[in-house]
């Protein structure tokens, strides 16, 4: 459960960086529902999310109010739900499920208390995430060797889901190494870099520097540890159980979806701008960025094999000491938005 620290830390965050796209057009949803008056809060995690969809157009006639907070990490993002500050968060494909295996009781029979309501991925990315990087100095040339090195991650999203596969594939556990949890992907980076860790597990745009001068190398990728990457969407039942909220919810990633399959390939300069405007990237960051983003695209929750890998993760977790249960968690996959994420 979310301590109260973390709950007040959230807090302080969305009520700098709080954002919205006016509601404009339609007073009804589809369902007929007045939605004139609803608000959707969509957490995001970094600043980049809300310029790009307001530069891209599509998010300009929505029937409801659209808030996007940038909150920082995962693990902010889950507390910010929690708490009801937000509707929808952007964390990692698999944070309900870990959610659901450190729970005290078991959602297959009290019911979840969030859901992954949709995923998003870049399959072939030519800079895969998230990726084990090792420091050359750390005499690391197998995923054994990882036993007493110290390891930089974050946790609740696709780099905790790395950081367990990558201890789980080595035959560890949480005790074998020297764990270094930070607040985010960016905090785990800068430790790295700046050689306070032997290991982390992240993207290589964030480490750059110190890969490209020799300094550190890819151990693995998310392929080769069995994790999807990109990014998951966490919602409450509350959300989805209010008409106006679940109306508000499909147009959003009905409109997503084309962000991605048709706007973001076809617009570099316009991303790599706000990319370098935004969040003060160099042109050659910004572009390995956009590289990624533009192999992105949403994917369907309901599917039978990605939820059969996620399990694989938490069982993962649990056996590396990742997880306080091993739970079946196929529960908190909700295909409520399937078919507006992948049109048929």
């Amino acid at each position: 459960m979310i301590s109260h620290a973390r709950k007040t830390a959230f807090v302080a965050v969305i009520t700098v960086l709080g954002a919205t796209l006016s509601a404009c057009g339609s007073e009804a949803d589809a369902s007929g529902n007045n939605s004139k008056e609803t608000t959707l809060t969509f957490g995001f995690q970094t600043a980049d999310y809300p310029a790009l969809l307001e530069e891209s157009g599509l998010f300009e006639d929505l029937p409801y109010k659209l808030e996007t907070p940038v909150i920082a990490g995962p693990a902010a993002q889950i507390s910010a739900l929690y708490s009801q500050a937000t509707d929808v968060g952007l964390v990692g494909e698999n944070t309900a499920a870990f959610e659901a295996a450190n729970a005290a009781d078991d959602w297959n029979t009290t019911g979840p208390k969030v859901f992954t309501i949709a995923g998003f991925t870049a399959k072939n990315a030519p800079y895969p995430a998230p990726s084990l990087f090792v420091k050359k100095s750390a005499n690391i040339q197998k995923l054994a060797d990882l036993r007493g090195k110290s390891i930089a991650y974050n946790f609740g999203g696709n780099i905790y889901a790395g950081y367990v596969k990558v201890l789980a594939n080595a035959g560890l556990t949480v005790n074998d190494i020297k764990p270094v949890q930070l607040p985010d992907n960016q905090a785990a980076a800068a430790a790295f870099s700046a050689g306070q860790v032997d290991a982390v597990v992240t993207g290589y745009a964030q480490i750059k520097r110190v890969v490209d001068s020799g300094e550190a190398v890819r151990l693995a990728t998310n392929e080769d540890l069995g994790v999807d990457g990109g990014a998951g969407f966490i919602t409450r039942p509350d959300v989805l159980d209010d008409p106006a909220k679940l109306a508000a919810v499909r147009d959003f990633f009905g409109r997503f979806s084309r962000f991605y399959r048709e706007w973001y390939p076809a617009n570099e300069a316009a991303v790599e701008k706000v990319l370098q405007s935004v969040l003060k990237q160099t042109p050659e960051v910004s572009k390995i960025n956009w590289e990624n983003g533009a192999k992105g695209r949403l994917y369907r929750v309901g599917d039978s094999a990605f939820i059969e890998r996620q399990q694989k993760i938490v069982d993962a977790a649990f056996a590396a000491g990742g997880v306080k249960h091993q739970r079946d968690i196929k529960a908190v996959f909700n295909p409520i938005v399937d078919k507006e994420s992948v049109p048929q």
